[in-house]
């Protein structure tokens, strides 16, 4: 095994351009996925001599470019395995053998770096938000003193 392999990190693209991320898998997708579970690790172990029990074999939500795609890393490459951005291939089939809508449904925590385009796109979104209930609340108030002016003088 050659020392440069320490820091492999390849990746697994699937054909289909239909699937975007993890919010599209479906049970449908099952066959590709295990395909790509199994014949993934065998192609690294033919080309460089990694064992599949020395891998990692996840998926990125949110991912880097949106082509549906499997990343495999050396075990003692930790780069992109934070519990906050991967998902492991064998539980994300697992979660589909369960329920063929899983990651339609399932509410997915994840983190944005702050440069990050949908970072950004969503504090625009969370400020117009807060600047609607602040209004709003604003209105209530005026609402609540009215009342009361009404009240006194009537």
């Amino acid at each position: 095994q050659h020392e440069s392999t320490v820091d492999l990190y390849c990746l697994g693209i699937i054909k289909s351009k239909n699937v975007a991320s993890l919010r599209d898998l479906r049970a449908d997708h099952l066959p590709t996925l295990r395909d790509m579970l199994e014949v993934g690790p065998k192609v690294i172990q033919s080309i460089y001599g990694i064992a599949k029990d020395q891998l990692r074999v996840f998926v990125h939500y949110q991912p880097q470019f949106y082509h549906f795609h499997v990343h495999f890393t050396r075990l003692e490459n930790d780069v992109g395995c934070q519990v906050e951005k991967a998902h492991l291939l064998a539980d994300i089939i697992q979660n589909l053998e369960l329920d063929s809508e899983y990651y339609a449904k399932r509410n997915l925590v994840y983190k944005l770096s702050l440069k990050d385009k949908l970072y950004k796109i969503m504090s625009v979104a969370c400020v117009k938000d807060d600047e609607k209930k602040e209004e709003a609340e604003k209105e209530e108030a005026k609402d609540v003193v009215e009342d009361a002016k009404t009240e006194t003088s009537g």
